[in-house]
């Protein structure tokens, strides 16, 4: 892997504030370029419906990716994060049709009609977030439960809605179900730009206390097993990254308007929990 193409994972992976640009410094130095490079890969391809171009943009973006990612990839003209892929070994490890359900998730994410209620958006959250999972779990052949990857995927991905409304992110509003607005009575207006941080405080309340449920029920029991030697560390950052967004949660419950006005950050505390849980966990 060159350098340049290091770099651009980097650059699209370890952005800063961010839970991997944090877990990424637990990583056993096998596992570090792999990772980076998957989770380059998803913020390349998942970003794309957020972004602030027409419809006909993104469509094009995403034909494009699933022609690129069927292509050689050892091919100079190829995209810098799939020859990362290619060099570090992690793409040996992918199926085809795993790479490919990246851009499905992204392109039913465009014309994604309001969900109804919480029901409906924990069944799209969870069939959303299962791909990115199951990406990296492949790095080390590794399976969970299906009731287990079922609930952390639908909660790693409201945790992104979530996170979405901190200060200099676009908030994911048109995520929010729509008897939720209803109920804590939130119009365009009040989620737009000039929003009303009184009446999402209560908003945000509920959604972390329906995260943190969805949290609990995936951690419920959870086991990874693997079918090869767990020498990479890749299924303990998994468990890592959840814990972390979990205690994140927690910590934005306990002043919402202030995450609202200047979002979190990551600190001592949290690398001192972070070397507690990972010691913790079965060699």
């Amino acid at each position: 892997m060159s350098s340049s193409e290091l770099d651009h994972c980097r650059e699209l992976a370890l952005r800063p504030g961010s839970v991997f640009e944090f877990t990424s410094r637990y990583l056993q130095a096998t596992s570090m370029e792999p990772l980076l490079a998957v989770y380059a890969l998803k913020q390349a391809i998942s970003t794309i419906p957020n972004a602030q171009v027409d419809d006909s943009v993104k469509w094009e973006k995403l034909k494009w990716w699933g022609e690129e990612l069927l292509s050689d990839p050892e091919s100079p003209g190829r995209h810098p994060v799939l020859r990362a892929l290619h060099f570090c070994g992690a793409r040996s490890k992918i199926h085809d049709s795993l790479m490919l359900r990246l851009v499905s998730d992204a392109i039913m994410r465009i014309d994604m009609a309001p969900f109804v209620d919480e029901i409906a958006m924990f069944e799209r959250f969870s069939l959303q977030g299962q791909s990115e999972i199951e990406l990296e779990l492949a790095l080390e052949k590794a399976d969970i439960a299906d009731q287990n990857r079922e609930s952390l995927a639908g909660a790693t991905t409201l945790f992104a809605l979530i996170e979405s409304f901190a200060p200099a992110k676009r908030s994911l509003t048109e995520m929010l179900p729509l008897n939720l607005l209803a109920r804590f009575n939130l119009s365009s207006d009040d989620l737009g730009e000039s929003r009303d941080t009184a009446k999402l405080v209560d908003a945000i309340a509920e959604l972390i206390r329906l995260n943190l449920e969805w949290y609990d029920k995936g951690f419920s029991g959870l086991q990874l097993s693997s079918a090869v030697a767990a020498d990479s560390g890749v299924a303990s950052h998994l468990q890592l990254r959840w814990a972390m967004e979990k205690r994140r949660l927690e910590s934005i419950s306990k002043d919402i308007a202030g995450f609202l006005q200047s979002g979190t950050r990551f600190g001592l505390a949290d690398a001192w929990y972070a070397w507690r849980f990972l010691r913790k966990l079965p060699c």
